[in-house]
């Protein structure tokens, strides 16, 4: 058995709240690399609830000195609470990863043993930002349910299901959810969670997420899409804007915002193409260039988006680029 609560090496806190009265509490899993768009998450929070007060809870492995230095700075600027604790990630160095799923995925299973005398924790995904007020949200009575959380696309549910052998199970996808702090500890649901990406035969396409989906069948209070809106799968348009119906947008797919290709990638448009800058210019990261593809096919789909856009030199150097890229590999 797992004992994850061992593997938290240091806490840092940048405290700032006025009073400890009524706090929302927000958490976050990520690596050194996600901590620009983890900012421009909180921030957008804070705008949209002005009258909250919020805790943000990140776990991570590693944070360069410059990120805590810009952490610390946007905690005072919003007079808000950020705690960062520091784990040794080497509790998950058994469990699968991939590429577009790194080991840092399975950090949000420890913020229920972090903070074990909340009631409730929302758990983010560092790409989902906020856009309106979330209270709805926060007043919803979990009861026995374990967590809150959004149902999946429909060929995910079928997908998913078949491969997992769940039956009777709506599978959901585990960007955004509110946890049940009391019923997730109560069934050591968070060592549970790695016992069995250590020791399932099944075969895990979305590793955390297959694992919780396995661990939480029918303990799960479903809320509308409004909640974890899938970029590029959900429409998009002036209407839904207007009507405030997206209340937390989830970008699912590659390029992400703070990617270069993001402004001519068919996930952008005149509606969405600068929500997530617009709340990065309020962050110590407003400065930040584009982040270049890590990979070298990112490179040919980012050509062939300019050349559709009739940036055909512009195409022509990053087609090269990918050309390049792909030999050295």
């Amino acid at each position: 058995m797992y004992q994850l609560e061992n593997s938290i090496k240091n806490t840092i806190n940048y405290s700032f709240l006025s009073s400890t009265n009524n706090i929302v509490h927000i958490g976050y899993g990520i690596d050194n690399n996600y901590v620009r768009c983890c900012s421009c998450s909180i921030v957008s929070f804070c705008q949209n609830n002005p009258h909250q007060k919020f805790h943000f809870h990140i776990i991570s492995s590693i944070i360069s000195k410059n990120n805590l230095t810009k952490l610390q700075k946007l905690a005072q600027q919003y007079n808000i609470n950020i705690s960062i604790s520091i784990i040794d990630n080497t509790y998950f160095d058994n469990l699968p990863t991939q590429k577009t799923f790194p080991i840092s995925m399975y950090f949000r299973f420890l913020l229920p043993i972090i903070n074990p005398n909340l009631s409730k924790i929302l758990y983010i995904d560092a790409d989902i930002i906020c856009l309106n007020n979330i209270n709805e949200l926060l007043s919803l009575n979990l009861d026995q349910y374990t967590i809150a959380a959004v149902p999946d696309t429909d060929d995910m549910n079928i997908y998913r299901n078949k491969d997992l052998k769940l039956k009777n199970h709506l599978y959901f996808n585990s960007g955004m959810m509110l946890i049940n702090i009391p019923e997730w500890n109560k069934y050591n649901t968070s060592n549970n969670l790695v016992d069995l990406l250590n020791t399932s035969p099944y075969n895990f396409k979305f590793p955390d997420q297959d694992a919780l989906n396995l661990i939480l069948t029918q303990k799960v209070h479903y809320l509308p899409k409004k909640f974890n809106y899938f970029n590029g799968f959900y429409p998009w348009n002036k209407d839904i804007i207007a009507n405030k119906e997206v209340i937390l947008l989830h970008f699912t797919s590659s390029p992400k915002p703070w990617d270069l290709g993001w402004n001519v990638s068919p996930m952008s448009n005149e509606y969405n193409r600068n929500l997530y800058k617009n709340y990065e210019n309020y962050t110590p990261w407003k400065d930040s260039l584009p982040v270049y593809p890590k990979h070298y096919r990112r490179l040919r789909i980012y050509a062939k988006d300019l050349y559709h856009h009739g940036y055909y030199l512009k195409s022509l150097k990053y087609y090269f680029a990918y050309l390049l890229a792909k030999i050295k590999k």
